[in-house]
């Protein structure tokens, strides 16, 4: 559907008519839109103006005697074409970056969650942040160290200095000189693969191999999905409390499928993932932009944030009555945020 061409006083009174139906979650009239603006427009000049802009089906009128709402289409031409992006407050700023900093030295899931608590305080919704997706990191170096006569350290580093451990039994015990000759073979082969590569191609990439400890090459194959594992994306969810106060989920229908969303974190990583088209910096959808259900009531604001070559994703689910212009600046300055910290920090799986 292409988008309505307005008139310069019908994009004044569509802004004008979101943000105070933002603040005050009712619909609005046309004299109090009068009153509003100074007075600069008759509330009679503001009704016809509302009636054009509801046949272009960018608001709405509940009810007879009420004032309008606006609609998805509205929310859209609003977020298009008006809607100037808030900067954060200095003390938004400086909570954001105090408590990025308080974590900084803990492990990868430590700030994500501290993220996810910061966005849902700030934006008043629920905020939900993907784990990175590790399996896009390239493989730095494999460390195998022995800790026991049939057991081994494993430690992978991705670039950047993310880095997993595991504890592998082997079946005999390895010398220490075969051990960095399977340590050195494997460096060769997989240096500068992503995880994804190396799952992928293991097996052919150690198939000629003349030197190194054989049989604990083909452990290591036959351990690989879970040496090198593509584990399921994982979900922080934070501020169902925040989401549920607000009025539009105080009808049972509403509130019901919020709170199967907020419990089925398979549709909500899919949901998630799924708002970030064509390589945007931010998206949004609007209402029944989203083809799930479960969110057809709700607008979602989205970004990612980056750890090299690793991404994730981040987000705000909320009414479609949302405070669009802070929570697309929240979620921009809080997605570099989090990438400063983990361009910063050495970080422990």
């Amino acid at each position: 559907m292409s988008e309505p061409i307005l008139t310069q006083r019908e994009s004044f009174l569509l802004k004008s008519l979101i943000r105070n139906f933002v603040d005050f979650a009712t619909p609005i009239g046309s004299r109090f839109l009068s009153k509003a603006n100074n007075n600069q427009l008759s509330a009679a000049t503001i009704r016809n103006i509302m009636m054009d802009l509801e046949e272009k089906g960018l608001v709405a009128q509940p009810h007879i005697s009420a004032g309008r709402v606006p609609t998805d289409l509205g929310y859209r031409y609003y977020v298009n074409d008006l809607m100037m992006i808030e900067k954060l407050s200095k003390s938004e700023r400086e909570k954001i970056d105090q408590d990025l900093q308080d974590v900084s030295t803990k492990d990868v899931e430590i700030v994500i969650e501290k993220s996810c608590e910061v966005l849902s305080e700030i934006s008043n919704q629920l905020g939900v942040v993907l784990s990175p997706r590790f399996y896009q990191g390239k493989f730095e170096k494999m460390e195998l160290i022995s800790i026991s006569e049939n057991k081994l350290l494993v430690i992978i580093t991705i670039k950047l200095g993310l880095v997993k451990t595991i504890i592998m039994e082997i079946k005999s015990e390895i010398s220490k000189n075969k051990l960095e000759e399977t340590t050195q073979i494997l460096n060769e082969r997989l240096s500068g693969l992503t995880l994804k590569q190396i799952l992928d191609s293991f097996e052919l990439r150690m198939s000629d191999i003349t030197y190194g400890d054989e049989n604990l090459i083909d452990q290591i194959s036959e351990s690989v999905d879970k040496i090198f594992s593509i584990e399921n994306e994982h979900v922080h969810i934070r501020g169902a409390q925040n989401i549920l106060s607000h009025p539009e989920f105080s009808r049972q229908e509403r509130l019901s499928k919020i709170l199967e969303l907020i419990d089925n974190q398979n549709i909500l990583i899919h949901i998630i993932n799924s708002s970030i088209k064509n390589d945007e910096k931010i998206s949004i959808s609007i209402g029944q932009e989203n083809q799930e259900q479960l969110v057809n009531n709700c607008s979602l604001i989205t970004t990612t944030y980056k750890i090299g070559d690793v991404t994730g994703t981040l987000g705000v689910i909320g009414p479609t009555r949302m405070k669009y212009e802070k929570v697309t600046g929240l979620v921009d300055y809080l997605a570099k945020e989090i990438s400063n910290v983990f361009t910063k920090q050495n970080k422990i799986l």
